[in-house]
């Protein structure tokens, strides 16, 4: 675990407490993927509320391996199940909410391992709707923009209802073709054993719990940052994507976890985050005080989706708000590190 300015973090954490947070107060939570930046950062925020607001969360996790937790949330008492989702889960005690994350959710992880890709995402969702329904829990499932596959002509963002063309004899279909079968199963579950669930489908989410070993575009290009490397991009960078931070998705799976309609999908997206990934890498490089430089090739194995943009209507109607703007989250983002010292701008 990278540490932490806690005084920075504890105040952001405390921008996206509500009203409405009270809701999650004495109730017991399980979160998967909580190593991973969302599961991570939604855990950090129910230990924040225990910490700060006395909130008496019962927390349990499932990680692959031990939890990585901060220096300064140690003394808090996290059950910690270590093993795969893909394996039955046996949890002894009542829960209330269940925040499945756990996801190869990187490009080398869809390139490398599509089987298990697959096998940790539909298996992993069939064992999370079991627990849900042995104990009449709330699942909140953490799927996917990619999704959507590429926009329909002329559609300018992706909506819950509308979706378009994925190949589904490309191996690197494994993560997104997974995460529909198991928005399926949901809808199946919640039909036939009347289990109650929500889906969220997060935009491209960035912030200071990153994975060392994600190789997604925007992460190695806060990691050049943070080492106050120069950005070297290898295509002109015209994607369209939707980048919200991370506190804002949390505040945003909490409202859906509370206000959203049964089987219902949310996409997760910010406003001020609907630009190019060149825009995206020339914000980085200003607030870092570094230069964004190309190195154009030839041949391009990213995702090959150039639009995914996320219409965030849906969410909106909830009532949720983005708290932070682009450059906020982007500057917090540095700020929660304590080896990073930026630009204001």
């Amino acid at each position: 675990m990278r540490p932490f300015n806690k005084d920075n973090y504890f105040s952001s954490l405390n921008k996206i407490v509500t009203e409405e947070t009270k809701n999650f107060f004495n109730k017991s939570i399980l979160i998967t993927g909580a190593n991973g930046l969302i599961g991570g950062t939604l855990l950090d925020f129910f230990l924040f509320l225990n910490s700060e607001y006395q909130a008496n969360i019962s927390l349990s996790v499932i990680v692959r391996s031990r939890l990585d937790v901060h220096d300064f949330f140690r003394d808090q008492v996290i059950n910690q199940m270590i093993q795969s989702v893909e394996e039955p889960i046996h949890f002894a005690s009542d829960l209330d909410y269940i925040f499945h994350a756990a996801s190869n959710a990187h490009p080398k992880a869809y390139d490398l391992y599509p089987v298990e890709t697959i096998m940790t995402t539909t298996m992993g969702t069939m064992n999370t709707l079991e627990l849900a329904r042995e104990k009449a829990a709330k699942l909140i499932f953490v799927s996917s923009s990619e999704v959507y596959g590429e926009l329909p002509e002329k559609a300018e963002f992706h909506l819950e209802d509308k979706y378009g063309m994925i190949d589904i004899l490309s191996p690197r279909s494994c993560y997104s073709e997974s995460k529909r079968l198991a928005e399926t199963m949901i809808a199946s579950y919640i039909k036939e054993f009347g289990v109650e669930a929500n889906i969220v489908r997060p935009a491209y989410i960035y912030g200071a719990r990153f994975s060392e070993t994600n190789t997604r575009a925007d992460v190695d290009f806060i990691k050049k940052c943070l080492s106050k490397e120069n950005i070297v991009m290898k295509s002109k960078g015209t994607q369209k994507r939707s980048y919200c931070y991370v506190l804002d998705c949390v505040s945003a799976m909490l409202t859906v976890a509370l206000k959203g309609e049964v089987g219902g999908a949310y996409n997760i997206s910010s406003d001020s985050g609907n630009v190019r990934l060149v825009d995206f890498a020339q914000k980085l490089a200003e607030i870092a005080d570094v230069e964004l430089m190309f190195e154009l090739q030839n041949t391009d194995s990213g995702s090959p989706v150039q639009n995914s943009l996320l219409s965030n209507q849906k969410l909106k109607a909830l009532g949720w708000e983005e708290v932070f703007e682009l450059s906020d989250g982007l500057q917090d983002t540095f700020r929660n590190i304590l080896v990073s010292p930026i630009k204001e701008i």
